[in-house]
């Protein structure tokens, strides 16, 4: 029986422009030009004439030796629930890399395979293992993401409407009362990328220091950003300490003056004794709100000079918007401030984009999700009302098994390679 499908070499520009088109970025010719050490190889697959996957096989070449390894980043752009495009290509890729020498190709697709832990009727994984391709025992991209879908076919001030309305009550008043205390959000595209990089890196350094993981130099950061400059918007959120500063002190004394009220009527010689109990509470409670304000405006003294607080970059293209990189200040938290992801999501609202996509929530790395190390970050990120997606994760598809054993096995060449380039 003939296939359905046929697929062929193609130029890495052409590849990438269906990457482009459904939003995959590393899938594109500018991903390629980053990520300029591997040999790029295009390959698209359609039905009839119509093109219905591509895929850009990024080879590494293994020095003084004729062998190579392929990575297919966030594998093909395509239908992953299509079984029979999955098998067919899967066929089409095992001779394609016989030809090249290439002796395995790590694939990560960027497709469900459980959405809010909910079992899958269709498991990718079980797909590509029936398939033979094997399971990594560790993985180089995130397998997580928190999406949230937008509508673009809607008015795109009725569509901020209805998201900002399904977020949690509390992050809708976070997101206000940090733009009340003096929060901007300021963009960084063309010609003031390496500004915005630098101080994005700055913040980055203080996060990895906090957090104890590791980054690139700012080089690698920049050329990320010039290569893909289309797509690539730096936002860099910064405090106003005199903002912050009045709107504090009207906070303060409006709660010193709900004070003054309650304790007035608590000492009124008209008031019963059951009522001044029934007061108490929110004398206790103004209290406290007084001594946090009071604490707040004197910690807020060490930024008086309005530093940036927040940075991440976001990638508009094609269909998909992304939160890509990200890092905060210590500010952050001791400022109590919030919201750097509303202003990225009403941007992604352009006609065009249908997920924002906010980035690896989860490891899981453990069976009880409440110890899992990136738990809070999932709780914040439930705020916006998406969904939790974990995809497939890493696999391998074995050309070569001696081979496959000895340079990934033994000597794990690729990463060292890889996350050594710059």
């Amino acid at each position: 029986m003939a296939n359905r499908y046929t697929f062929r070499p193609v130029t890495v520009e052409g590849a990438g422009e269906f990457g482009r088109k459904n939003g995959i970025f590393q899938q594109t010719k500018e991903w390629a030009n980053f990520r300029s050490f591997y040999k790029p190889l295009g390959i698209m697959g359609f039905e009839g004439e119509e093109a219905v996957l591509s895929c850009i096989v990024y080879k590494l070449n293994i020095f003084l030796t004729p062998w190579s390894i392929g990575y297919i980043t966030r594998g093909f752009v395509g239908d992953w629930t299509n079984r029979e495009l999955v098998e067919e290509f899967t066929e089409y890729l095992k001779e394609f890399c016989k030809k090249k020498r290439i002796i395995y190709t790590i694939i990560d697709p960027w497709c469900d395979e459980k959405i809010d832990f909910a079992e899958p009727e269709n498991s990718v994984r079980e797909l590509l293992e029936h398939l033979g391709y094997k399971r990594a025992k560790s993985e180089m991209q995130p397998r997580t993401n928190y999406r949230l879908y937008l509508d673009p076919n809607n008015d795109p001030e009725e569509e901020k409407t209805r998201l900002f309305n399904r977020c949690a009550v509390k992050l809708r008043n976070d997101i206000n009362i940090s733009r009340d205390r003096g929060v901007t959000v300021h963009r960084f595209r063309g010609e003031t990328l390496r500004e915005g990089v630098k101080v994005f890196y700055n913040l980055l350094v203080e996060t990895t220091q906090k957090k104890g993981f590791g980054h690139r130099d700012e080089d690698y950061y920049y050329r990320f950003a010039k290569e893909l400059g289309d797509y690539v918007t730096i936002y860099l959120w910064k405090y106003d300490y005199e903002k912050d500063m009045v709107y504090t002190h009207n906070v303060l004394n409006e709660a010193e003056g709900r004070l003054k009220t309650i304790r007035d009527e608590m000492e009124n010689p008209e008031t019963t004794p059951q009522k001044v109990e029934r007061l108490k509470p929110k004398e206790r409670e103004a209290i406290k709100q007084i001594d946090a304000l009071k604490k707040r405006i004197g910690l807020s003294e060490k930024y008086k000079d309005n530093p940036y607080i927040s940075a991440s970059f976001f990638i508009k293209l094609g269909n998909k918007a992304y939160n890509f990189y990200g890092a905060n200040a210590f500010a952050l938290r001791d400022l109590k401030l919030t919201a750097n992801y509303w202003d990225m999501i009403c941007d992604a609202i352009d006609g065009s984009v249908t997920t924002f996509n906010m980035g690896g929530t989860l490891k899981l790395t453990t069976d009880k999700l409440k110890e899992d190390p990136m738990y809070d970050l999932y709780l914040y990120k439930k705020q916006y009302a998406g969904e939790f997606v974990e995809m497939p994760g890493e696999y391998h598809l074995i050309l070569d098994e001696k081979k496959y054993h000895f340079f990934h096995e033994k000597l794990n060449y690729f990463r060292r390679v890889v996350f050594r380039a710059k």
